[in-house]
């Protein structure tokens, strides 16, 4: 097992060589960077994500203290896509009565854990951020089949407000979601806050600019539960757990 391991070690060394040679310093002249502009996109574990900036200024060597805004799709736990039935049906969720769009806005600093000083290097840095968050809610509208009155009996497709509990009951009404602007003029915001936490990556060729992946979580409470799906079909809820993955382009000014 020892002339294994010698030999795995042995290897990883030449292999690493290269690297290291064609790991530069960097030269160029730089100056005293203060202030950081950071924007990007995620994804999260309750949608597919959203998008977020960054504004960041120098507080000491290591720390820098910012504002961050988010802009995030949040789903309900138990939304299920479902296909409406017809011959060409489009998706809807059963029980889901608005679609929900976290705004955050916050302050937190970044913590520089260690530093950029070669080209092909990474630095590690260590965000939080605390803030409030505005639930967008808007409500859902769908397609559905009615019959006409006239002797032909011919149906037809009309948009209407979802309602699982007293009137779309029946799955076999339901053609799917009705245009995604349709409710906006009905926007509804509710009020809460936010804790963000994350470890940072980054990297680049030169000191001014540079990329990064950003992991964390984020927690958002609201003080009522937020109506996302029929309380009378899925209870709802006022807290929400959400991992994050992010990629960032970034300036130093």
């Amino acid at each position: 097992m020892r002339g294994v391991a010698k030999i795995c070690f042995l290897l990883l060394l030449l292999w690493g060589l290269p690297a290291i040679a064609q790991n530069e310093m960097i030269t160029e002249p730089t100056l005293l960077y203060r202030k950081r502009l950071l924007y990007g996109f995620h994804l999260n574990s309750s949608s597919l994500g959203g998008f977020n900036f960054k504004y960041q200024w120098q507080k000491t060597a290591t720390v820098k203290n910012g504002i961050d805004f988010d802009l995030d799709r949040i789903r309900h736990p138990k939304e299920t896509r479902v296909y409406g039935l017809s011959d060409n049906p489009r998706q809807y969720t059963p029980g889901r009565i608005n679609m929900a769009f976290f705004f955050r806005a916050g302050y937190g600093q970044t913590i520089f854990i260690t530093n950029r000083d070669y080209k092909s290097a990474v630095s590690v840095h260590y965000n939080y951020a605390v803030g409030s968050t505005i639930a967008l809610l808007k409500p859902i509208y769908i397609d559905v089949f009615k019959r006409s009155n006239d002797p032909f009996g011919q149906s037809y497709i009309a948009t209407e407000k979802y309602d699982p509990v007293n009137r779309h009951t029946s799955p076999q009404s339901i053609y799917g979601n009705a245009t995604f602007t349709r409710g906006f003029d009905e926007i509804k915001p509710y009020f809460g806050a936010h804790f963000k936490n994350s470890i940072v990556v980054e990297w680049g060729d030169y000191p001014d600019v540079f990329q990064a992946l950003e992991a964390g979580f984020c927690i958002d409470l609201f003080p009522q539960k937020l109506p996302l799906m029929a309380e009378q079909l899925t209870p709802n809820k006022n807290l929400f757990f959400t991992l994050f993955l992010g990629f960032t382009l970034g300036q130093n000014r």
